[in-house]
């Protein structure tokens, strides 16, 4: 510390203070001693409280607490950069190993499914039943449109493929298409062990990757089983694939200037590798730098090692194809990633010498104002303390100076400032109607007052299976989103849902593998968690900066204070639920379907998905009433409600229409799905046995089934048709379920075969 005093004339014995030491030397004749004794003990009495001070002892101790750690730390960080880079490189190859392997393994698989459909199609199997019974001589009819089938499919898969082809059970082909050159019968379909297994094992199945011996081309041959309806082995599906429909994706991964990736069979054989003479004929096994590596591939294990290979060391992490028995390595030189410690240890030890001087110097700056009085703040602090003057959360301190003092003026009162729009904010959204709209009010707040352009509000649906997008209120399409939008559908796919805390990519940017946003961006999902399950979540999208990250601080304490709103609002709204729900049956009533018909709809027609409509209606139920007594006829309400609900999945929705009728909703159905969801409910009704004290009572039902939106564009007239077919499943016996036509339908406003009027229906009880 002597340098921090070169020019202090305070300090005693210092070269730059030789007065006090010459005096001593005077003869007593020329000066007094008392004018000398007094100077000293003035200066002495100023060194002293110099170094007493909170001012010399701040500058000391920060400099000191900055010094010793960085020292410490810069030591420990250069003596760990190799060694964490290093791992971290084997991390990278490792980890750029498995996704290589998942493309891989989706690619294979992909074609092996593509390769069973084609099996599974009903003009396949039909023709390989004809050959089976026939013979090629009898079905030559059949057999020319397969042919044709199949060379029109290798048309547009040659790319790809180089032959597809049909067998026979007994492994000989009667329909394929070849590329040039390639010759099927040298491939022996009877004896290859891909027929053999897919016929024993009755699964698509994949062979090994060999040269062609026509083409001298690598390819590998897949084969899908046909069966017939009972499950009779019939023959097989094959193709012939190319090898680089695997290998491109492998061959053409470059990793920095001397990487890349190759691919070995359960063998240890190459068979991907940049350098084409090294497919199946290089034998890592054989290789002893690479035979620990090897073995660990072959076993299937996944993993990185170093090893040295033709003089160069590498590093290379390696990973499994599942299913196949293949393994994917990434190999890099090791001089390559190791050029970089050497760089970032030179950084670090200029950043650490920066650091220290620029830490000194902010700690002398610091330590020389902090003796300034804080009084001014002080007073305000206890004003608003004490509530002098009736302080309210509009109380503000005056900022006279730019000092810290006033930076302290500043941020208090930027913190009432917070207080009072906190407060404002939660006086708006307890104005608000419904829950939709305190979501609406918070989205608003979030974009416009806090500047978080990006944000987006997803509420958990009750039955906990799906998210709707509350705000904003006009959605973009799903890559505006910045989000999978499966989890719309899926809810346990968010992970703040599922989890019920906050996922950020602030601290860790791979947090979440549902978020879509582009590079450079980042997200921040905050759930709203209310009588301890999560109800809403929260998702900010912003620029990987500060301000954004103080902004998205910022909005988390307005999501605090929201949460007791929003609470008083779920019950509101649980309470209004009830109003919703049919008491006799618990299913919902007619009411609940006509306040979320446009919700039901629009959710349906941005999915691109359809509304099965099943109106039901039991049959003779009046005499039940009749005989029995309505406690009877409710107790069969009930148990049929129970059946119906059974019968459909949960995301379903089950509606006592009127009466003993009931109008199911099966969303996101596929073709012909509605009438055989219908006939099931049918059948389930017609074995059902209610016990009475008196009677057990056995009962059926009438169901019609309509689309939306391919019967018509709107919900209620596709209810309409629901109910003319049903109407029609009465006239035509009961007990059956029937599909609306057009032919039910003679005109705008009319029916063929209406429901018949009170009277009738009075005579003619359902």
């Amino acid at each position: 510390m002597s340098g921090s005093h070169e020019h202090d004339p305070a300090v005693p014995g210092h070269p730059a203070a030789p007065r006090t030491l010459s005096a001593s030397h005077r003869p007593a004749t020329l000066a007094p001693d008392r004018p000398l004794t007094a100077e000293s003990t003035e200066r002495a009495s100023r060194s002293s409280m110099f170094f007493a001070s909170i001012r010399f002892k701040l500058i000391v101790g920060g400099i000191l607490a900055a010094l010793i750690p960085m020292a410490i730390c810069g030591y420990v960080a250069i003596t760990d950069a190799t060694k964490a880079v290093s791992q971290l490189s084997r991390t990278n190859e490792q980890f750029i190993a498995e996704g290589t392997a998942m493309q891989v393994e989706a690619t294979l698989e992909g074609e092996m499914k593509l390769t069973a459909a084609f099996a599974a199609r009903t003009q396949v199997r039909n023709a390989a039943e004809a050959v089976n019974s026939e013979g090629n001589g009898g079905t030559a009819e059949t057999l020319e449109l397969i042919r044709q089938d199949i060379r029109k499919r290798f048309e547009l898969l040659t790319t790809n493929y180089a032959g597809i082809f049909i067998t026979d059970a007994a492994g000989t082909p009667f329909a394929e298409a070849m590329e040039a050159g390639e010759n099927l019968p040298a491939w022996n379909i009877p004896e290859h062990p891909c027929f053999i297994e897919a016929r024993a094992t009755r699964k698509p199945i994949s062979g090994e990757m060999v040269f062609s011996q026509s083409t001298h081309e690598p390819v590998m041959m897949i084969c899908a089983p046909i069966f017939t309806e009972n499950g009779l082995f019939l023959g097989v599906v094959g193709s012939l694939l190319k090898a680089p429909v695997l290998t491109d994706m492998i061959v053409k991964r470059k990793i920095g200037e001397t990487g890349y990736c190759f691919m070995v069979n359960q063998n240890g054989i190459i068979i991907a590798h940049p350098d084409e003479k090294n497919i199946l004929k290089l034998d890592l096994l054989h290789i002893p730098a690479m035979a620990s590596m090897a073995q660990a591939m072959i076993d299937g294990r996944a993993g990185a090692e170093s090893y040295v290979f033709k003089g160069i060391r590498k590093v290379a992490g390696f990973a499994p194809v599942k299913g196949k028995g293949w393994s994917v390595a990434a190999t890099q030189n090791a001089e390559e990633f190791l050029a970089g410690v050497l760089s970032l240890r030179n950084s670090i030890g200029l950043i650490i010498l920066f650091s220290i001087m620029v830490t000194c110097a902010i700690i002398f700056v610091a330590a020389t104002s902090l003796t300034r009085p804080l009084n001014t703040v002080i007073r305000g602090l206890e004003d608003i303390a004490q509530g002098k003057g009736r302080t309210a959360l509009s109380k503000r301190i005056e900022v006279t100076s730019n000092d810290e003092i006033g930076i302290l003026s500043e941020k208090f009162n930027r913190l009432m400032e917070s207080l009072h729009n906190i407060a404002n904010f939660k006086k708006a959204i307890e104005e608000e109607g419904t829950l939709e709209d305190v979501y609406l009010c918070m989205g608003e707040v979030f974009t416009r007052k806090l500047g978080l352009a990006h944000c987006f509000i997803f509420q958990v649906a009750n039955g906990k299976k799906g998210m709707s997008l509350t705000y904003p209120e006009q959605e973009e399409g799903s890559a505006a989103l910045f989000c999978n939008p499966e989890i719309l559908e899926r809810c346990e796919l968010c992970k703040a849902n599922r989890i019920g805390h906050v996922v950020s990519s602030v601290h860790f940017p791979a947090v979440c593998r549902q978020f879509t946003g582009p590079d450079g961006t980042g997200h921040h999902c905050h759930p709203i968690v209310a009588g301890g399950t999560t109800v809403a979540v929260v998702m900010f999208v912003f620029e990987t900066t500060p301000a954004a990250a103080d902004r998205v601080s910022k909005a988390e304490e307005y999501i605090h204070e929201s949460l007791a709103v929003i609470e008083t609002k779920r019950l509101m709204r649980s309470l209004r639920d009830t109003a919703l729900i049919d008491d006799q049956t618990g299913m919902h009533n007619r009411r609940y379907l006509q306040e979320y018909t446009e919700k039901i709809v629009a959710g349906v027609l941005r999915r691109g998905k359809s509304i099965g409509l099943i109106m039901c209606d039991l049959d003779f139920f009046k005499q039940v009433n009749d005989t029995y007594g309505h406690q009877a006829g409710d107790v069969v309400l009930r148990a049929t409600a129970q059946v119906i609900k059974q019968s459909v999945r949960e995301a379903d929705i089950v509606i006592r229409f009127g009466g003993e009728e009931f109008l199911i909703v099966l969303l996101d159905v596929g073709t012909n799905e509605t009438l055989r969801i219908a006939e099931k409910i049918r059948v389930h009704i017609e074995q059902l046995t209610v016990k009475l004290p008196e009677a057990v009572i056995q009962t059926t039902i009438s169901l019609g089934v309509s689309e939306f939106p391919l019967d018509t564009d709107t919900l209620w007239s596709c209810i309409k048709y629901a109910d003319i077919a049903l109407y029609r499943a009465k006239t035509e016996g009961r007990n059956r379920c029937v599909r609306f036509s057009r032919e039910m339908w003679t005109a705008p406003g009319g029916l063929a075969g209406s429901r018949p009027s009170s009277a009738a229906a009075a005579a003619n009880p359902s």
